[in-house]
């Protein structure tokens, strides 16, 4: 059977005005580009995603991740990877829906099951020093003041534990990422898959899209009900410095107004 697979038969993911906006973006207002780019692809009839990324390691890094999590966790199948491309299924099913209650436990299950897979525990500096960095670096960007640093800089001191434990984490759990197919959740950007990252980083990025902070406690017990008592001893040094560096990749993406200096107002103010 003759199969039309070249680059003329596949079609991009994305919209062209979507295209647009990432091309400009770095152009006129970000030092860094997205190199990145998805298409689908039909094989005898069925759909498949082909995802092209910025060099072959980071290919190899989600492949090795994907290998690494578990079957139950609920990601796309890999046919083939490629030097710096990844063929991989393509999953049909609604959008994740983050009102849904439902749809919450499922994700808490999905995040649990990463987190109770092997993990690896480092001296807390690691993420220190690059917080201290990431709030210099939004003072002398104009992002923050010297009093917002400075109280910034005392809520680290209070939650900071002695270690964090590193693991596989999803690092960007915005509600179309996932999808509901037979009533199980896949989380269908696998580049978004880390072996290395300090646990609780999804559920931090949750808190900046979709997860309204009075839920945060619920939703935090719910995912230790599936990885054990794993997350909140750091959960809340993990928080804030994930944010703030967070806040600094939009600056430099060129993304100002998805910034949230109240945010980073608000957490430092948090109880330890």
């Amino acid at each position: 059977m003759n199969h039309w697979l070249g680059s003329l038969f596949q079609r991009n993911a994305h919209s062209i005005p979507r295209r647009l906006y990432f091309a400009l973006l770095p152009k006129l207002k970000g030092v860094f580009a997205k190199r990145q780019s998805v298409h689908f692809v039909s094989i005898n009839g069925r759909r498949y995603k082909r995802v092209v990324l910025g060099d072959s390691l980071e290919a190899e890094k989600i492949e090795a991740a994907l290998e690494s999590a578990p079957e139950s966790a609920g990601f796309p199948d890999l046919i083939q990877r490629h030097e710096n491309e990844l063929l991989l299924t393509f999953v049909d099913g609604r959008r994740f829906d983050p009102a849904s209650p439902e749809d919450r436990l499922n994700l808490a299950r999905f995040l649990g099951v990463l987190y109770s897979t092997p993990r690896t525990g480092h001296s807390s500096e690691r993420l220190r020093r690059r917080f201290d960095i990431d709030t210099r670096f939004l003072q002398s960007a104009g992002l923050i003041d010297a009093d917002l640093l400075r109280a910034l800089q005392q809520r680290a001191d209070s939650v900071q534990p002695v270690e964090v434990e590193f693991g596989l984490d999803y690092t960007d759990p915005v509600a179309k990422n996932f999808v509901i197919s037979d009533g199980r959740l896949f989380a269908i950007d696998v580049e978004c898959l880390h072996r290395s990252s300090p646990i609780g980083t999804a559920i931090a990025k949750s808190g900046l899209h979709w997860l309204p902070r009075k839920d945060l406690g619920e939703f935090l017990q719910t995912t230790e009900q599936y990885s054990g008592d794993v997350i909140r001893p750091q959960f809340s040094f993990v928080e804030l410095c994930f944010c703030v560096a967070w806040t600094k990749r939009k600056l430099l993406d060129g993304r100002h107004r998805a910034i949230r200096i109240e945010l980073l107002e608000e957490l430092a103010r948090s109880e330890a």
